[in-house]
């Protein structure tokens, strides 16, 4: 069934050496919509330069993909191994390019590098030293990712799209949010003028009845949605399915922490993983 969405392209940005990984990415990102577009009114869309660039002349080639891809996407994801990149006159390269551009229009930009073994003759000691000093600079800028072979890369990437894609649709629905209660609330002052305050009577907000058993769909739905291959979610990422797509709130229920909640209900099993709490659906 067809329904309304919000389309978020996200550019790939990378050297031409980190080609595997620029096929994860498109996969990592239909995943993505697979799981939660319906739900979220929210699309992703992968863009590369090779896919929606098209020839043109007149300007820099790294200029014209600026015109035609950069400005208009959402998110950035960008990926390096041993390469920089080519220089375009303005920056190191098309890609460094692209990311300060990013950064200079406050969106988002993932970045990501690879240590994954290469043998010493393939090295370009130009382009690998470039990029060390490259690398240093942008983790003086924010938080960047390390991994090591495409499996790591896939886990990573899978789980830290879905926080930050999160993070943008609570941003999003937070200044939503804001802006009609602004709304509101001027119209409402206009509507006060022209009435006697006898009129207004008080606005009943209908909510959604929430037994036991809806509850606990909506737990297992958010562990499921944000688990890992072998059934395991970071407490963390299920808190945050649960504020983004469900009216689910603990601290309802008298909880001053989640995972006290989620034990409550007697649906998981819970451990630790690198100091993380994580659980998942306790097997049938």
């Amino acid at each position: 069934m067809a329904f309304d969405a919000k389309i978020l392209r996200i550019l790939v940005a990378s050297p031409g050496d980190v080609g595997e990984e620029r096929n994860v990415i498109p996969e990592i990102i239909n995943d993505w919509n697979t799981i939660n577009s319906v739900i979220s009114k929210i699309v992703l869309m992968p863009v590369k330069w090779e896919t929606h660039s098209a020839p043109l002349m007149g300007d820099r080639p790294q200029a014209i993909i600026n015109k035609q891809l950069v400005k208009d996407c959402d998110v950035l994801i960008g990926v390096f191994w041993t390469r920089v990149g080519t220089n375009t006159g303005v920056a190191i390269s098309g890609t460094a390019e692209e990311i300060e551009q990013f950064v200079e229009m406050k969106k988002p930009v993932m970045l990501y590098f690879s240590q994954s073994p290469i043998e010493p003759d393939k090295i370009d000691v130009t382009q690998f030293t470039t990029l060390k000093t490259f690398k240093e600079k942008m983790r003086l800028q924010g938080l960047t990712e390390s991994y090591n072979g495409i499996p790591d890369f896939r886990q990573k990437f899978s789980r830290q799209l879905s926080l930050n894609i999160g993070n943008l649709i609570n941003s999003s629905l937070a200044e939503n949010t804001a802006a009609k209660t602004k709304s509101n609330s001027k119209k409402q002052k206009i509507d006060q003028t022209k009435i006697e305050p006898a009129q207004i009577k008080p606005i009943e907000v209908e909510k959604e009845q929430l037994t036991g058993d809806i509850v606990d769909a909506y737990l297992t739905k958010a562990v499921n949605s944000v688990a890992e291959p072998n059934g395991w979610a970071r407490i963390a990422a299920v808190g945050l399915y649960l504020h983004t797509y469900t009216p689910i709130d603990y601290r309802d229920y008298n909880f001053p922490k989640l995972q006290g909640f989620l034990k409550s209900r007697k649906l998981f099993e819970f451990k630790e993983d690198k100091g993380h709490p994580i659980l998942r659906i306790i097997p049938k």
